[in-house]
């Protein structure tokens, strides 16, 4: 099978692959779902993630890697309900959200603007193979198109009804919520290669810089949280790229930002994706009240003096539910610790 299980590698710890291979063995659902998941998954592979870079080859990895790392996050953020005895997720579940996630980048092979308005169109070509039930593709192409935009959660409905060998009820915009956070908690190092970071071009240096800094990201819902290990290189940490265009209102004259400005703007992004996110899985599947954050700057292979840094992020900042999230981290970051400005950071960096 093309997704082996090692019992002994995590016991009693399951990834969403995992459990709908062992499903399999006994559930008709998953006998049937099963091998149309591996069957898209092989085709995409080859037909579409590698053309995805070819498109925009200086994007941080869309393609098989950035799929695998988001499965894994889903996996985590569902630890407790990922079960291989059928106590948990059902293989009707499991199978949404797994096409979902293959799915939800495939526009980008042809360009990223509207990329996820692009999924209804491109799932169609393969939708016999893929697909055993209508209702099934449907809730698919929801699920993988409300990862974008700041009302993407309302294109997924509440509860729909579909089959396979029995008819299951399934909560879609839980699962799409599922899918859009783990897509966002899956930033790190793995989606970039150092070897080519030199050649980047301008416009995508600041998203790479991010991306390297990223070592680690970790779902806790034991402690319903998300852990996030970031070290920045010291002398990566003043330096300023072109600023994306949904944050130039902090960019210089130049249209510039630093990479720890541009970092503590993603963290703040990733923190209204939770609030967005959260209450909509919170009531079916798992509570993420914060995510803790710890920062370092990193000279070599030491800390430069004065820069580590433990955090929590949490809050709701929500006006009505149905309202994108407007938490404020960036201000009250810089205002709390000054010294992570990026003209403190470099002065740092010359009395080390």
């Amino acid at each position: 099978m093309p997704f082996p299980y090692d019992p002994t590698a995590r016991p009693q710890t399951y990834s969403l692959e995992q459990v709908l291979i062992l499903l399999a063995e006994k559930d008709e659902d998953a006998k049937q779902l099963l091998p149309r998941y591996q069957a898209m998954k092989l085709y995409l592979e080859k037909e579409y993630y590698p053309w995805i870079q070819a498109t925009c080859p200086y994007y941080t990895d869309h393609g098989a890697g950035h799929v695998n790392s988001v499965i894994s996050a889903a996996s985590g953020l569902l630890e407790r309900h990922l079960d291989p005895k059928g106590l948990g997720l059902n293989a009707i579940e499991i199978f949404l959200l797994l096409a979902a996630i293959l799915w939800h980048d495939v526009g980008n092979a042809v360009g990223r603007d509207g990329h996820a308005d692009r999924i209804p169109e491109m799932t169609a070509e393969i939708k016999k193979l893929g697909f055993p039930d209508p209702a099934i593709h449907r809730i698919v192409v929801e699920i993988a198109k409300a990862h974008a935009g700041s009302d993407g959660l309302s294109k997924a409905r509440s509860e729909a009804d579909c089959a396979v060998a029995r008819t299951v009820t399934v909560y879609p915009r839980a699962l799409a919520a599922i899918v859009r956070f783990a897509d966002e908690i899956s930033e790190n190092r793995s989606r970039i290669s150092l070897a080519l970071m030199s050649q980047v071009p301008p416009e995508s240096q600041v998203f790479w810089q991010f991306a390297n800094c990223i070592t680690a990201s970790r779902p806790d819902p034991s402690r319903e949280r998300v852990v996030l290990t970031i070290e920045v290189p010291d002398v990566a940490a003043p330096q300023r790229f072109l600023c994306p265009n949904a944050l130039l209102h902090r960019a210089d004259t130049s249209k510039q930002m630093s990479v720890i400005q541009y970092l503590i703007s993603r963290l703040e992004k990733m923190n209204n994706e939770r609030a967005y996110c959260e209450p909509e899985f919170r009531s079916r599947y798992v509570t993420v009240r914060e995510i803790v954050v710890r920062l370092s700057i990193v000279a070599d292979t030491q800390l430069l003096n004065g820069y580590e840094l433990e955090f929590a992020l949490a809050g709701s900042g929500l006006a009505e539910q149905a309202n994108y999230p407007s938490i404020d981290v960036f201000d009250r970051f810089f205002a709390q610790h000054p010294n992570w400005q990026p003209e403190a950071i470099d002065a740092a960096r010359k009395t080390v």
